[in-house]
């Protein structure tokens, strides 16, 4: 094993005992449970099957946390199927490849997004820290050509891997041991092209957000990563786009997913989200 991937596994392991980075909240161990799919019964003549009755005209797509370097876990894919429950949507919780650049990643991406907004008359994105990376650039990528999705909702978002921003400060310990994580994950990540939107997409240009759906961001005010979300969030604005802020206060990094998993009960401020988004 490269020393690499070593020091990966231990902070990652640091990670999920503290419960805080939202990068892998709980235990190392992946839920293998398959995404939920759907009935491909074919309709008889004239009629509908039950299946087609009974299925969901929306479907909500959570993207994992993780840093793009640790798989999804069983704590992702229940959060998941809450989102659907409270939405009363389908599901889905994409096990997207870790470790690779984001070129393989939106690779990975581009089928799930085709086929689910072909499927369902209501497509929410919705993606926590490095999801919400990925969520943001899938649109980017994606969205002109298979149609943009009905609504958006960043939790904790990284939005920019080159970690570049002189506003970050680290006031303790384990602020600067998540910051010096991100730093290396995100270098992997953007492949050492640091401009690139899409492994950053807090650098896209105003024109090039002008067309994203209604958006909701949730942010911890002690988080390390707020100031590019802020950012990001008055670069919404300026393209014209609805976006709401929702400020989680005394929460840091990823601490609203993390209430989530430690509780099982969908924290009051993501149902505040999902709210303004399916309205």
């Amino acid at each position: 094993m490269s020393s690499h991937k070593s020091r990966v596994k231990i902070v990652g392991a640091v990670v999920v005992v503290v419960l805080i980075f939202a990068a892998a909240v709980g235990i190392y161990q992946s839920s293998k449970a398959n995404e939920k799919t759907k009935s491909g019964s074919e309709k008889q003549a004239g009629t509908e099957t039950e299946a087609e009755k009974q299925k969901a005209d929306g479907c909500v797509i959570f993207l994992h946390s993780g840093g793009f370097v640790i798989e999804k876990n069983v704590y992702h894919e229940q959060f998941g199927a809450a989102l659907g429950e409270v939405l009363g949507y389908d599901y889905l919780v994409p096990d997207y490849p870790i470790n690779q650049t984001y070129e393989e990643t939106l690779s990975y991406m581009e089928q799930i997004y085709k086929e689910t907004m072909k499927e369902y008359d209501k497509v929410l994105l919705i993606g926590c820290s490095a999801g919400a990376n990925l969520a943001v650039s899938s649109i980017m990528e994606l969205g002109e050509t298979y149609g943009m999705p009905n609504g958006l909702i960043l939790m904790s978002p990284w939005l920019d891997t080159s970690m570049e921003n002189e506003e970050i400060t680290c006031v303790s310990e384990f602020d600067q041991e998540f910051f010096d994580s991100l730093v290396e994950w995100g270098s992997q990540y953007n492949g050492g092209d640091t401009e690139n939107i899409l492994a950053s997409p807090v650098k896209a240009s105003k024109k090039q957000l002008e067309n994203f759906p209604k958006t909701v961001m949730v942010v911890g005010d002690q988080d390390i990563l707020r100031f590019d979300a802020e950012k990001f969030y008055d670069n919404l604005t300026e393209a014209g786009v609805e976006v709401t802020y929702l400020t989680a206060e005394g929460k840091n990094h990823g601490e609203v997913f993390a209430e989530y998993a430690s509780t099982y009960v969908m924290p009051k401020i993501m149902n505040e989200a999902l709210g303004i988004v399916k309205e």
